[in-house]
């Protein structure tokens, strides 16, 4: 057993103690220099079974032995070494995906939580405590692969200081990324033109989420653009979420992080050209090597090849008219909600609740349809006008306020 470090002046006393000393004085003695009586008589015992000059020096410390049932250390090595390597190329390296390299490479892999305490043990963990535990977090996936595709948009800067974006087009179902574009900027333009391409290497989506951005989905606002036409006329439903509120495209918004970090592992690139290639090179690695664990361990290429696969939606019919009648027309006011929470449109009055009482909606109609969106854009309500029907409730009881209802992060 290793001895305490201890100064030598204080083992030189302990040495010399002398055999007349007071009752009590090695317990102040002992107190006095921060050590144990059984330290202190230990080191008597060595002075006079060896020499004082053994009893002056600590005991070399001994390293322990590795317990019995530790994993061995070789594969403790590799862990830390295939950690680092992932790292280096800007991968992902965490305890559950180096476990799954380990298993690819024929070694008996221990758990992950066994490899989270080992990269810890050795100082690779950076501790974020301000993070969300993974218990909080509420998962949600489509069913079918081209059921739901998620786009979103990055800003990055290429290797002269200059600006632009990458689209990432995704499918919900089996996080396959099913095309990205670099472009100059955020535009309706490109949006259009990296949905094309993933629509043109697989199949028409039957959703299309994306943010309420201004190349991307106004309809919120009541503003129509250029992407949700070309969607429309393919007879996909683009939905949205709800305004500041990202983590309706959550999936989308994580497979950014891993392509940041892809690109800071390489040179930055000198053109759009080049940074394309590169964001191509990370399509391949994320879509067949890159294992997901939401997927348990599959890849997205796995996922998509074991299925199922939503049927594509039919196009829109094209619109019957009659000679002579006029084209329907979408009205945009800006109301006042009465006191009582209703609003009246064209001679049609409709509720909306109390919780809306003196504020002001938007409201979209035409001859046959109600839309309201509250002041941020959120929509709030849907009425279909049927003939002879005045009056519209929200279905609530009458009397009494009731708890405003939660409003959905879809449309």
């Amino acid at each position: 057993m290793a001895d305490k470090v201890v100064p030598v002046d204080v083992r030189v006393l302990v040495v010399n103690w002398p055999s007349d000393a007071l009752r009590g004085e090695v317990t102040r003695f002992c107190a006095r220099h921060g050590v144990s009586r059984s330290w202190f008589y230990e080191v008597r015992a060595r002075s006079r079974r060896e020499d004082a000059l053994s009893a002056l020096q600590p005991r070399p410390r001994v390293p322990q032995a590795r317990h019995r049932q530790a994993i061995a250390l070789e594969v403790e090595e590799l862990a830390v070494r295939i950690r680092k390597e992932l790292a280096d190329q800007g991968l992902d390296h965490g305890p559950i995906t180096v476990r799954f390299h380990l298993l690819q490479a024929g070694v008996s892999a221990p758990a992950a939580s066994t490899l989270a305490r080992v990269f810890n043990r050795r100082g690779m963990v950076i501790a974020q405590p301000q993070k969300r535990p993974r218990s909080s977090y509420r998962r949600f996936a489509f069913a079918q692969v081209h059921e739901c595709w998620q786009l979103d948009a990055l800003e990055w800067r290429l290797a002269d200081g200059s600006k632009c974006v990458i689209f990432q087009l995704l499918d919900d179902c089996s996080r396959y990324l099913l095309a990205s574009l670099v472009a100059a900027a955020e535009t309706s333009q490109a949006a259009i033109a990296v949905t094309r391409t993933g629509i043109g290497a697989f199949q028409v989506p039957c959703l299309l989420l994306s943010d309420n951005g201004t190349a991307l989905n106004r309809d919120r606002l009541g503003q129509r653009t250029a992407l949700v036409s070309y969607l429309t006329g393919l007879g996909v439903k683009p939905i949205t979420g709800r305004p500041s509120h990202p983590q309706t495209q959550g999936k989308d918004e994580r497979v950014h992080q891993p392509l940041q970090n892809w690109l800071r592992a390489h040179p930055a690139a000198a053109s759009m050209a080049e940074l394309q290639s590169l964001v191509d090179e990370f399509d391949d690695y994320y879509n067949h090597t890159r294992p997901h664990q939401s997927l348990q361990m599959r890849t997205p290429a796995q996922a998509v090849a074991q299925g199922p696969i939503a049927l594509p939606p039919l196009p829109p019919l094209p619109p019957q008219t009659t000679p002579g009648a006029q084209p329907a027309r979408v009205l945009v006011k800006p109301r006042h909600v009465a006191a009582n929470g209703n609003i009246s449109v064209r001679k049609h009055t409709i509720q909306l609740g109390w919780e809306h009482a003196k504020t002001r909606v938007t409201v979209l109609h035409t001859e046959a349809m109600v839309n309201v969106f509250d002041q941020h854009g959120s929509h709030i309500r849907t009425v279909i006008l049927e003939p002879g029907k005045t009056y519209y409730g929200n279905g609530r009881p009458k009397g009494g306020r009731h708890p405003s209802r939660k409003l959905s992060t879809l449309t």
